[in-house]
């Protein structure tokens, strides 16, 4: 089921998104909200704002293969995955003259996982939901923390008509922590920034031969 819901007027843009969905028999379910702010200071000035959180439930997402021996059977292993996930996308665009805009664009990403009920598949063409897996070992089957930070930010100077000069940053930062864990904005977040950065810049040039 998703909603949607709108607000604007000439310089500003509200907008509003939600969804609610469930499977697998109400084993599995989950929702997501998806707010967004748009706004136009003046012709050369335009920025946009947009979060997506969400969180997800799946009582049979695929978790590993196993083959415990050489040559030995392969166990078919899923798990229920209980996952949050928090995304924030902003863009700046500014146009200084007619000749010289910028663009800015940042997105930090976490997404946590645990995984639960771990269990191998059994019969997969069994009718009652129940029926198709059976339980797996009794170790902790883990979970995930996934952290990124990727940002852009791009001059463009016409320096003579026709004629363009690109100044390009990108800027990611990312870590991946097997561990299982629970959501934590404040912990996830404000770790982004002492993550490692790769930068990389790039300029490209443009000449208009006139003949």
């Amino acid at each position: 089921m998703k909603r949607d819901f709108y607000v604007y007027n000439d310089q500003t843009q509200l907008s509003a998104a939600a969804c609610t969905n469930r499977s697998d028999e109400g084993r599995s379910g989950g929702w997501w909200m998806e707010p967004s702010l748009q706004f136009r200071v003046s012709s050369r000035f335009s920025a946009s704002m947009a979060a997506f959180y969400a969180h997800n439930i799946d009582d049979d997402q695929w978790h590993s293969n196993v083959t415990p021996t050489v040559g030995g059977p392969t166990s078919y292993t899923f798990a229920r995955l209980d996952q949050t996930t928090l995304r924030m996308t902003s863009r700046v665009n500014y146009t200084a003259s007619p000749t010289l805009s910028v663009q800015l664009y940042a997105q930090p990403f976490v997404s946590t996982g645990t995984y639960t009920d771990w269990k191998e598949l059994d019969d997969p063409r069994a009718e009652a939901y129940a029926g198709r897996y059976m339980r797996y070992g009794t170790t902790n089957p883990g979970g995930f923390n996934v952290r990124q930070f990727n940002s852009n930010a791009v001059v463009r100077w016409e320096y003579r008509p026709a004629s363009t000069l690109f100044f390009v940053w990108q800027q990611g930062r990312q870590a991946n922590d097997p561990r299982a864990t629970d959501f934590s904005l404040q912990r996830d977040f404000s770790g982004l920034f002492d993550l490692h950065p790769m930068n990389t810049f790039l300029i490209k040039a443009s000449y208009w031969f006139n003949k």
